[in-house]
This record gives C-alpha cells, sequence and structure tokens, in this order.
C-alpha cells in the first residue's frame, strides 16, 4: 500500500463516523455533524479500508501497552525510516481509530511536517511562542469527538504533565530528521519502515541511536 500526502484538499465525510467495535465485532455508525477531513483517514468513513483496519490494531495494542513498572506509558512517539508520508497518514489513523474507540486521545503534531496532521483533520495550528507557555491552553478539539490536537512549536516537550487529561499521546515525528528531537518529550517510540524504501543499514543504524538516547523501541511497523 503506498500512500502519498495530497494537495490536502478537503473531503466533507457525510455527518456519520464509524465508532470501532471490538474484536469480530461489527463497526457502529454515530451521527455526527460534517467532518472536514483528508480523504486519507479513512478511519473516519470506511472501516473496512486496509489502513483502517491496520490502524486499530496498532492502537489496540498501543493501548494496552504497559512498561515494565506496570504503567502505561504517557507518550509514544511515532518515527521513521524511509515512510515520512506513510507514517504522518498512518499516524492520523490510529489517532482517529483510538478516539473512535473511546479513549481520550491526544495526537501532538510538529512544525517539522508544517503540522500535517492538523492539516490532514482539517484543523489550524495554534503554536505555543514562549518556552514557559502552558501547553494545556494550546491543545483544541479535533472534529472527532475524543480527539485533541497539539501543535508542537520545536518539541513534544512537557507531556507527561497532560497525561492526565487523556488515555493516549501520540507524537507525530514523522518528518523530523534529528532523531534526539523527534524523541524528545515522548516515553516510548514505534518505528515505522517500508518494504520498498527501507534499507536494512538505515534501519539497524536508527535502532542503535535510539539506544544510544535511552528510548525504548517497543515495535516496528511494516508499510507495505
Amino acid at each position: 500500500m503506498v500512500m502519498r500526502l495530497r494537495s490536502t484538499e478537503r473531503s466533507e465525510q457525510p455527518g456519520a463516523i464509524f465508532i470501532a467495535a471490538g474484536p469480530g465485532e461489527k463497526p457502529e455508525m454515530n451521527a455526527v455533524g460534517p467532518i472536514q477531513v483528508d480523504p486519507l483517514v479513512v478511519a473516519i468513513s470506511d472501516p473496512e479500508d486496509r489502513l483502517a483496519v491496520q490502524a486499530r490494531d496498532i492502537q489496540s495494542t498501543l493501548a494496552a501497552l504497559r512498561l515494565a513498572d506496570g504503567r502505561a506509558p504517557s507518550s509514544i512517539a511515532v518515527l521513521t525510516v524511509g515512510a515520512v508520508d506513510e507514517a504522518a497518514i498512518l499516524t492520523a489513523n490510529v489517532a482517529v481509530s483510538a478516539a473512535l474507540s473511546g479513549l481520550r486521545t491526544l495526537l501532538v503534531d510538529m512544525k517539522q511536517s508544517d503540522f500535517v496532521q492538523h492539516r490532514l483533520l482539517g484543523q489550524t495550528p495554534v503554536t505555543p511562542t514562549d518556552p514557559e507557555d502552558d501547553l494545556h491552553a494550546f491543545v483544541r478539539p479535533a472534529s472527532i469527538p475524543r480527539l485533541s490536537l497539539l501543535a508542537a512549536a520545536s518539541d513534544s516537550r512537557d507531556l507527561a504533565d497532560m497525561m492526565a487529561d487523556f488515555d493516549l499521546c501520540l507524537v507525530d515525528a514523522s518528518h523530523v530528521e534529528d532523531l534526539a528531537l523527534a524523541a524528545a518529550g515522548a516515553e516510548v517510540a514505534i518505528l515505522a519502515v517500508s518494504r520498498d524504501a527501507t534499507t536494512t543499514a538505515d534501519l539497524k543504524s536508527t535502532i542503535n541511536k535510539l539506544s544510544m538516547l535511552g528510548m525504548p523501541l517497543i515495535g516496528t511497523v511494516m508499510i507495505v
């Protein structure tokens, strides 16, 4: 499956979205107002799409994840080797799937991608201007119930202080080339790779760098 970011043309979804059900159950459709999103966010309108199914599987795994001390991680960074656009699109669909499943979800968007998550979800980013700004004041609700967006001015700092308000926090670091900056503020990472574009050497190098940074890698997602 090859996913490429488009010119961010908006698509108005019909006044209903699919709420993901449990394993083996049929998704339920709930009436809501029109939702302006990019058509690539298939988790909203097409629960049987292969990307939507993959996003739900990843979301379920992340929601159940526990660290060695029994805690859920405060934030999860989505990094990539050779699948920049695809990782961003996958992150949006995972976040939407989490919100539709009932989890209070925070999606952190980075300026290095020109705030791609805001563009995919039809929102306008509002960024902090002072390092001392309270990040809570910059969280904005998306049009999908239980999904919120945060536009990070530089890195994803101080996220642990915000997690009392959320069940799951995803940091889209897909477009951040500096691995230390990409991992900043997140407690663990997942790595998206491309079957066609990611080399074994680059993958090993990235995993080694994460280890040097002390960033636990909890899984790798293959995008085909």
